[in-house]
């Protein structure tokens, strides 16, 4: 869920303290404002001073205080605070210095209370504390995605630079918090060309001080982000920077050379900066020129952009900002590829001909021994790209049958080659898996099957001739090899097969685990072990031992994170691990600690989500989470929670869709929520706004209908229109109500007879008999619903189907077994609101 600012987190009022302070006065420390204590005073500048307080109530907390200075108190001043206070107000990002509270003085000042980030600013951080070229990119590439969440909101900063910059330390790893927005501008008013020219010289484009036609616009951050990319790269390399100003900047981009176009004029550079400018990568170089542009149509268009960039230079792969043409492209491919660089069919052709050479040189390996071993790890390190990463990229466009060729001649190389050496055969083993991995993908099970078992033998063989040796990588392959096969019966629902395979490769990590301590390889292989273990029985219906499973996955997964530091990668892997346990607990009935579970995942893909804000993937996660746990407040009986909730996910989920929205099953849980929300709001009585959501959702539905719907669509569907049905009835509707009712009736039960072993779809059936009137007997209805839901509660006793026995058993009079039932219910605190109404309605009384 998102931050928010209410009354539980913000502090009372300044006003009161400051409202008799004379704006002449001086400050003290330990002087009271409103809430806070000032500790001492952290800076001062020509747009106010700022202090650092401690906030003493509601909680006490670290804050920094900004308050204008008499001498800045004029209108245009007190514009550009106001700005500020409302602009941060509204950013809420990891990269950006949150506030807190705001208002204004007696006599007409401002101020406000921000975080307080306990670190150095940008070029002090770089100065103190050196790190790597990469981790300095790293830091670079969250300033500007820190900017561009500001862009998105209309904000433009202007002052930018490595001082507005401070780098906190999270987690044991530097983050930076962008702050001052006291010039900062809206879009809109940048645009008119009517605001004044503010910033700080070195870091301001052409246009920022200099009145240009059109005004400004967001590319004039994107400027000021290229000289701070510049002079942070000076720094971490220890390039003197004396006093320079920003057409000195561009000079030194320039002096240095670049594939951009040079810049002129630029004879003031120092000379004996040139070469030490050389130092930096031109990659680089050319990324800081672009955002440097005079002509600003020549920058990046954006932040982000600009981001992108580096990350591609990160990545090894091609900057945009470079014109390096085919060389340099190819360049940036063998660095990140080395031996497998080779793109498109021209590279196929050529890899079966190395196949080809490579099976031959295995075949005279006794006139030539050294010559066919470079040959064979040259093969095989093609075979694992062209079946590995190219197949990952020839998949999405549907043409993984380019690489059948490939495949057929690498699978009769790797039969020719049956030597026992161990580091052959774990090499082969590898590369038979992945031809495996990619004949699962086309959905070839059969021959998948056979690579897979082709590979287990390999290995086999070289343990057998090896057994004196204790191999890690042998112990890998083989466990990767067992998962393989463990998956391809797994995914046939061949449960007891996947069981006996997925047990070895267990097995197998386990045995990993103290021979890779200090790289953590053993650990991760257990965590995944376990939680495949896990996930089988859950679907074998054996919920228990899934739960337990969970459990210990997790409590390995916060071993790795203690020991080897918490990131974006372990921290969505808990929270998968997490979301597991709770739908085992769900699935148990036990509500409320699948709800705590719940809030757990929640809680670590928020950290997730600080850590790389750019992850759509995360805030996609975070939407499922508050969504199930809306569900379950509903349960709970906690109608409000629920419905602050799903407005959250419809909300954020309308956000994800319109920013991609070919990912369908964003805009199928965005329907669903609806239908959720829907619900929830008719508990409350606001029939007008569940009527306008569930016609939403239906309207959603309705569309998934129309192609290849699946069973979930069909029946989220049918619910709708159930619960559509139940809204008319509640408003007087009750000719339209009977229609929908029967034909949600009539949908859920033949869907019921299409899928007879769907728990799900079965309990949505039970739900409709136990509420449709028309054509049947409610009785009869009621003992088809009890018969039903006997049956699932014979495996497992849900909370739906405890429900529905509970309101099956009372319409025919078997109040003891449903006083059975009930108890069974209010002991994990069920209080649904459609539950509780039944109760009251039919005076059963039976559970005080």
């Amino acid at each position: 869920m998102s931050q928010k600012s209410d009354a539980s987190t913000r502090p009372a009022t300044l006003a009161e303290g400051l409202g008799t302070l004379d704006s002449g006065a001086k400050l003290a420390a330990n002087q009271l404002l409103g809430p806070y204590r000032l500790v001492r005073q952290l800076g001062e500048g020509g747009m106010g001073v700022v202090w650092l307080a401690d906030q003493l109530q509601p909680f006490e907390r670290k804050v920094a205080i900004k308050l204008s200075t008499r001498q800045s108190s004029s209108g245009p001043v007190n514009a550009y605070f106001e700005i500020e206070r409302q602009a941060l107000a509204q950013l809420v990002h990891p990269y950006i210095a949150q506030i807190y509270d705001a208002g204004m003085r007696a006599d007409g000042t401002l101020y406000f209370a921000m975080e307080y980030v306990d670190g150095s600013t940008l070029d002090e951080f770089l100065i103190e504390k050196p790190v790597s070229l990469d981790a300095c990119i790293a830091l670079l590439i969250q300033v500007c995605q820190g900017a561009h969440y500001a862009h998105q909101r209309g904000l433009i900063h202007r002052d930018l630079k490595p001082g507005n910059v401070l780098i906190a330390e999270v987690s044991g790893s530097p983050m930076p918090k962008i702050i001052d927005f006291g010039i900062a501008i809206g879009v809109d008013t940048a645009r008119s060309g009517t605001s004044a020219s503010a910033g700080t010289r070195a870091y301001m484009a052409p246009e920022q001080f200099n009145a240009q036609a059109g005004g400004l616009d967001l590319r004039a951050d994107v400027y000021a982000l290229g000289a701070i990319l510049i002079e942070a790269l000076c720094l971490q390399l220890k390039i003197p920077l004396n006093g320079l100003d920003s057409g000195t900047f561009r000079g030194l981009l320039s002096a240095a050379g670049t594939s951009a176009n040079p810049v002129k004029n630029h004879t003031h550079v120092p000379a004996n900066l040139r070469t030490e400018l050389r130092r930096i990568p031109k990659a680089l170089r050319s990324i800081a020129i672009k955002a440097m542009a005079d002509d600003r149509e020549q920058r990046y268009e954006s932040a982000v952009s600009m981001a992108d960039d580096l990350k591609r230079w990160r990545e090894r792969k091609p900057v945009l900002a470079m014109q390096g043409g085919k060389l340099y492209a190819l360049r940036c491919f063998i660095n990140r590829y080395r031996l497998a660089s080779a793109l498109g069919a021209a590279t196929i052709a050529a890899l079966i001909g190395g196949l080809i050479v490579a099976s031959y040189g295995l075949r005279q390996a006794t006139i030539a021994k050294a010559q066919a071993e470079l040959r064979r790890e040259q093969a095989e390190s093609l075979i694992d790209y062209m079946l590995g990463d190219f197949a990952a990229k020839l998949e999405p466009i549907g043409k993984l049958d380019l690489i059948d060729g490939v495949a057929s001649r690498a699978l009769e190389y790797l039969q020719q080659a049956n030597d026992s050496d161990l580091n052959s055969a774990i090499h082969r083993a590898a590369a038979l898996r992945t031809i495996g991995d990619v004949q699962t993908r086309r959905g070839q099970w059969a021959q998948a099957k056979a690579t897979f078992a082709l590979a287990e033998q390999v290995l086999g063989k070289a343990e057998a001739a090896n057994a004196n040796q204790v191999s890690p990588e042998l112990l890998f392959e083989q466990g990767q090899v067992a998962y393989w096969i463990g998956y391809t019966h797994y995914s046939e629902r061949d449960f007891n097969t996947a069981k006996i395979h997925w047990q070895r490769y267990l097995a197998l990590a386990e045995q990993l685990v103290p021979l890779t301590v200090e790289s953590g390889l053993g650990l991760n292989e257990l965590i995944n072990a376990i939680s495949n273990m896990g996930t089988l029985a859950f679907n074998k219906g054996e919920i228990n031992w899934a739960r337990d499973l969970f459990e210990r996955a997790i409590v390995s997964q916060q071993t790795g994170i203690k020991k080897f530091g918490e990131n974006e990668k372990s921290l969505l892997q808990l929270a998968t691990l997490i979301s597991w346990l709770a739908k085992t607990q769900e699935t148990n009935g036990e509500i409320t600690n699948a709800l705590a579970s719940y809030k757990l995942q929640l809680s670590t893909l928020e950290k997730a989500r600080n850590i790389n804000f750019e992850n759509v993937k995360t805030r996609v996660n975070i939407a499922y989470a508050t969504h199930f746990i809306s569900l379950l407040e509903l349960q709970l009986g906690h109608s409000e929670d629920s419905l602050k909730n799903l407005i959250f996910v419809v909300d954020e989920l309308i956000k994800l869709t319109n920013l991609d929205d070919s990912q369908m099953q964003w805009a199928r849980l965005l329907a669903v929520s609806r239908s959720e929300l829907a619900w929830t709001l008719f508990f409350r009585n606001e029939n007008e706004r569940a009527i306008e959501e569930i016609n939403l959702a239906l309207k959603m539905q309705k569309q998934f209908l129309a192609n290849q719907p699946s069973l979930k669509d069909q029946r989220a569907y049918a619910v709708a229109m159930f619960r559509k049905a139940i809204f008319l009835s509640a408003t007087g509707e009750v000719e339209s109500s009977r229609v929908l009712f029967k034909l949600a009736h009539v949908n859920l039960a033949k869907l019921h007879l299409e899928n007879p072993d769907d728990r799900k779809t079965t309990i949505a059936f039970t739900n409709s008999l136990l509420n449709f009137k028309d054509s049947i007997e409610l009785s009869e209805n009621a003992l088809q619903a009890l018969n039903l839901l006997i049956k699932l509660a014979e495996k497992q006793e849900e909370i739906d189907v405890l429900d529905g026995l509970v309101r099956a058993n009372v319409v025919l009079g078997n109040i003891k077994s449903a006083i059975v039932y009930a108890e069974k219910l209010e002991r994990v605190k069920y209080q649904h609101p459609q539950y509780r109404d039944f109760l009251k309605k039919n005076q059963f009384g039976a559970i005080q």
